[in-house]
């Protein structure tokens, strides 16, 4: 967790259940990564749960209470939406426009969610940039609100904790990448046979998809030292990671990027 997240589940605590908050924070922190990694179908851009966690703000907010998270049966959005709009003592962002604009991202993940034919423009990816931006905005909103922020001020704030993690390593098509480029040749070739266990790597493979350039020395020193190590069996030109190479992958190599 962010630093700056950190401090704001701090100093929102006094006004939102933590409970509440944290879900509302980790959803709107998945919209953000999806919608990085250009996942624009609704099932990876789901709005959904973070307008669910919103709702049950709003349903604190106004009454005192919410309903539990497990308690599908019992959650009335539109019961939330209509209450909260006759609540005058809560400003009008958080009864009126929030719980509206949140209307409208179910709506745009339930009724969208079909097949699109034609069109230069993927509507998936246009139903996204709404999805975000009025994630960017209810946020701000409650920032302002609960934080005693300007609304720059709330902004920024929202922009520092959009801490987007990607996977460490993906493989397309066939080809293996590690994505954080500052390992060691060790380490990346350890990843890759972690990543690819229980399967057999051939070491030319590992070569290319570490792109290491000078077979002997990645054979002899590398592949050979690693083996000798016990971190992997290499054999016949094809090698395998063994317990105690996973371990080592397990407790030294962070699986997430930060960007």
């Amino acid at each position: 967790m962010s630093v700056q997240r950190s401090q704001l589940e701090t100093a929102l605590s006094a006004h939102i259940p933590q409970e509440i908050l944290k879900k509302l924070l980790d959803e709107y922190q998945e919209i953000k990564k999806q919608f990085l990694l250009r996942k624009f179908q609704p099932s990876e851009l789901n709005a959904a749960r973070f307008s669910e966690c919103v709702l049950r703000l709003i349903e604190y907010l106004d009454t005192g209470q919410y309903t539990a998270f497990d308690n599908k049966k019992n959650f009335k959005t539109e019961n939330i939406i209509n209450r909260v709009s006759n609540n005058l003592n809560l400003r009008d962002g958080i009864r009126l426009l929030i719980p509206r604009l949140t209307r409208v991202l179910l709506d745009i993940r339930n009724k969208r969610d079909i097949a699109h034919v034609g069109g230069e423009v993927n509507p998936n990816y246009s139903d996204s940039l709404l999805v975000v931006h009025a994630a960017d905005w209810i946020l701000v909103e409650i920032i302002r609100n609960y934080h005693t922020n300007s609304i720059d001020e709330a902004r920024k704030i929202v922009q520092s904790i959009n801490e987007t993690k990607i996977p460490v390593i993906v493989e397309i098509d066939g080809f293996v990448k590690v994505q954080n480029t500052n390992l060691k040749a060790e380490d990346k070739t350890l990843l890759i046979l972690y990543h690819k266990q229980p399967n057999k790597v051939r070491d030319t493979d590992l070569m290319k998809w570490i792109n290491y350039t000078n077979s002997s020395r990645y054979k002899k020193q590398i592949l050979k030292s690693l083996d000798d190590k016990a971190l992997i069996h290499y054999e016949n030109n094809a090698c395998t990671i063994l317990r105690k190479g996973i371990i080592y992958v397990e407790n030294t190599i962070d699986f997430d990027l930060i960007i």
